[in-house]
């Protein structure tokens, strides 16, 4: 994986402007600055590092090949997480099962969260269970609801950043959320009871 190149927003809109003039170079450039988070978002849909590693070379593939037809102003971020949530649904729908990997799993700098070494045992062995059963509960939810979760919760973004990322509206991607969340609380407490 390359490491991540810095742009200015006036120089990523000049790379948008010189690759869809054909420029390969100015293309190369993006992807080199989005490679990792797309692959790290990927991942997290996937839950599969090979298959991330694949979805991650599609989605780039797709993007250069829409790149033409978008407007000079384009959110390279946004337009490439729209892309990359498509072509994970394509994938999550071709599977018979749905699969993830432990969060603890992903690579190093994902993984802050436990690696405290300020962390009483205790402490530590409490975060571990209760991230155990988050993963258990993303595992179950259907991909859209697990999509808006993931664009949230670990990307960040807004309820009209997800809405673009979608395409849907503003007030869908807002409902969408809310019944994510009221699925994801449905499927913890169940999962909480279960372990009792």
């Amino acid at each position: 994986m390359s490491g991540s190149v810095a742009l200015s927003a006036a120089d990523e809109l000049r790379c948008v402007a010189r690759a869809k003039a054909g420029d390969h170079d100015a293309f190369a450039l993006l992807y080199q600055k989005y490679e990792r988070s797309v692959y790290q978002f990927i991942y997290r849909m996937v839950g599969n590092a090979e298959e991330a590693s694949d979805l991650t070379q599609e989605c780039f593939i797709k993007a250069y090949r829409a790149l033409p037809q978008t407007t000079d102003d384009l959110n390279v971020g946004g337009w490439l997480r729209r892309i990359a949530t498509n072509v994970c649904l394509d994938a999550l729908r071709r599977r018979n099962r749905l699969r993830w990997l432990r969060l603890d799993h992903l690579a190093p700098w994902q993984n802050s969260s436990l690696r405290s070494d300020a962390i009483d045992p205790e402490r530590a062995l409490l975060e571990t269970e209760t991230q155990d059963t988050v993963e258990r509960v993303l595992q179950r939810l259907q991909p859209h609801y697990r999509a808006a979760l993931i664009l949230r919760e670990y990307e960040g973004y807004s309820s009209e950043e997800i809405a673009q990322i979608l395409g849907i509206s503003r007030s869908a991607a807002k409902s969408l959320l809310f019944r994510a969340r009221e699925e994801f609380r449905r499927l913890f407490r169940e999962m909480e009871a279960q372990s009792d």
